[in-house]
């Protein structure tokens, strides 16, 4: 065989493959235009579960701290009306003001609670579920409203509460606390209130 016949022969075997080939791509390229959205915020998703493992400690970029703010939304609250919403991403940056906690969205999230053995601030983090939020409403809306309190646009509804939990269970750290608002099915707490010094009746004797 020449090679004349040799690039004729190449070029048929490259039509053949392509023809073969053309019907796969053509499913792969219009599930793609079908489900591109989906398929993108998915990876957001995983990209912000990500963010939040790899930058658990240390500084963090902001649209970093947004991605973790999102994902404490969507686990925590995303069947809880707006102002529920808003008041458990409030939760997690009076925590951050506060030198008792770490200092960036991500680290808040992610800390444990030793006092509790393996368990988590925010249980969702560490059940041993996905932490890939499913692509949706309820997603976009977490993000938004992340976006919304981590710069400022919203106005705490909470009164500075640091804890929070479901109505349905009463934790016995609760009573330890002073209770805040109720804000949907979550109750939130501020730090005890400070003793009262006692009172000085006016014309007691001096003790010596």
């Amino acid at each position: 065989m020449g090679w004349r016949e040799r690039i004729f022969e190449t070029i048929a075997r490259v039509a053949r493959l392509a023809a073969g080939l053309a019907p796969r791509l053509a499913r792969v390229l219009g599930f793609l235009f079908m489900h591109g959205g989906a398929i993108l915020a998915v990876l957001r998703g995983a990209a912000a579960g990500l963010v939040l493992l790899l930058f658990s400690s240390g500084e963090t970029a902001p649209e970093q701290d947004v991605n973790c703010l999102a994902l404490n939304i969507y686990f925590e609250a995303r069947n809880e009306p707006e102002e529920g919403r808003r008041a458990v991403a409030h939760v997690v940056l009076n925590r951050v003001a506060d030198r008792r906690w770490p200092s960036t969205p991500c680290a808040v999230i992610a800390q444990g609670w030793p006092e509790a053995g393996p368990l988590c601030q925010f249980s969702w983090y560490c059940d041993g579920r996905s932490d890939i939020p499913r692509a949706g409403p309820y997603w976009r809306d977490a993000t938004r409203l992340a976006d919304m309190v981590y710069w400022g646009r919203s106005t705490d509804p909470t009164g500075g509460a640091f804890w929070y939990h479901a109505d349905y269970v009463t934790p016995w750290w609760s009573k330890y606390l002073r209770r805040g608002p109720k804000i949907g099915h979550h109750i939130f707490y501020q730090d005890p209130a400070p003793p009262k010094a006692p009172a000085v009746k006016s014309g007691q004797p001096r003790r010596i």
